[in-house]
């Protein structure tokens, strides 16, 4: 690979520190149960507030206090927050042991419980699987379970009403569970990615917010995904193939355009698709992780696929993969990025089981070259 610290480069911003929702401006991160606001142009990190402990006794504050002690933290630190996303006006919403709701205007620096007499209670999502509706501004995430024989759902959260509630099931005999519900801003649409074997594997989407669901293909790993990206013609995303798919089964970028109502293969990723992110320019960048035990002959890395404004994608990060175990982690080498928006030419990563930079927030800065209309590689093997 050729090395170009002028075009790609690493910079660490915080250790244990994971990057959830990204807009223009700044990005959403959070810090054992912080949340914090990064601005993109100081590149300054502001603690705005947290989720509470989860006993307001004086056995659970206690409790919470241990729990988020330096030692505590230092020797056995946890996985942190895993799915937290902002809504239109400027409310955050934080899934985790419970769902947790932040408004600027009527909470201090603690978010507040949102009861749900859902039962049983929701699972959670995957990492990057919410959606935020802008014109309801509710949220929208599925069930992802492992090892079950129940139907999944679709979870409906209403914060400024504090109303949570299921607002879809899929039956088990359809789907395992559900990978994520992105919204495509282009078609007004919700989309849902479920998986795993191939008859479970499909896209299906809503025009009206769950009123009515409408299959829209599926059948193979090809449309088996995690991570979708819009635009004014089409879709794209990457398989997510993973270790239990067959030896065949090599991941690729795939593109749907809807006036031809035809698919193509635009890339060879190797490794499955785990999330995507855009940027402000109409560039993006897809991460592929890497499952020990797979079928596949991969590279045993996580990387990331950069999209330039020639519309062709191209790996531009690889980290060689470094099992480091971690109570409620997965042993995945991985790279984790924000939901939403980056500026063009910056985004927030935060690497898992790497040989470099394990659990550490980096902010990357990425760029097309001017001498060159391929995006250039670095190698930090």
């Amino acid at each position: 690979m050729n090395h170009d610290a002028s075009t790609t480069r690493l910079t660490p911003v915080h250790p244990e520190m994971l990057a959830h929702w990204s807009s223009a401006n700044g990005c959403w991160c959070t810090h054992d149960h912080w949340a914090y606001w990064f601005d993109y142009q100081t590149r300054a990190l502001r603690k705005v507030f947290r989720i509470p402990p989860r006993s307001n006794s004086w056995q659970g504050r206690i409790k919470d206090w241990m729990a988020r002690s330096w030692l505590k933290r230092t020797l056995r630190p946890g996985p942190g927050i895993q799915a937290l996303v902002e809504l239109p006006a400027r409310d955050v919403l934080v899934i985790y042991d419970r769902i947790y709701w932040f408004s600027p205007e009527l909470h201090g620096s603690c978010a507040e419980v949102l009861s749900s007499d859902v039962e049983p209670p929701m699972a959670a999502p995957l990492r990057g699987g919410i959606a935020v509706h802008p014109t309801s501004q509710c949220v929208y995430f599925g069930e992802y379970l492992n090892g079950h024989e129940r139907d999944i759902r679709v979870c409906r959260v209403d914060a400024r009403a504090r109303k949570v509630q299921a607002c879809w099931s899929f039956a088990r005999s359809e789907i395992k569970h559900i990978h994520a519900i992105h919204y495509d801003r282009f078609r007004n649409r919700l989309w849902i990615c479920t998986g795993d074997q191939d008859h479970e594997s499909s896209f299906y989407y809503t025009d009206d917010e769950f009123a009515s669901v409408h299959r829209f293909a599926g059948g193979d790993q090809s449309w088996r995904a995690i991570a979708l990206l819009f635009d004014e013609t089409g879709m794209e995303w990457g398989m997510d193939a993973g270790k239990d798919a067959p030896a065949d089964a090599i991941n690729l970028i795939y593109r749907y355009d809807f006036a031809e109502a035809r698919r193509t293969v635009l890339a060879t990723i190797g490794n499955p698709a785990y999330a995507a992110c855009e940027f402000t320019d109409g560039t993006a960048m897809i991460q592929t992780t890497f499952e020990p035990g797979r079928l596949q002959d991969t590279r045993e890395e996580a990387a990331l696929w950069f999209r330039g404004h020639d519309r062709q994608w191209r790996q531009c990060l690889g980290l060689p993969y470094a099992p480091k175990p971690r109570a409620g982690v997965s042993r995945y080498g991985s790279i984790l990025l924000p939901q939403g928006m980056s500026p063009a030419g910056l985004i927030l990563l935060t690497p898992v089981n790497s040989r470099r930079w394990y659990y550490t927030m980096l902010a990357m800065n990425v760029g097309e070259g001017e001498d060159s209309p391929n995006y250039r590689i670095i190698d930090v093997a």
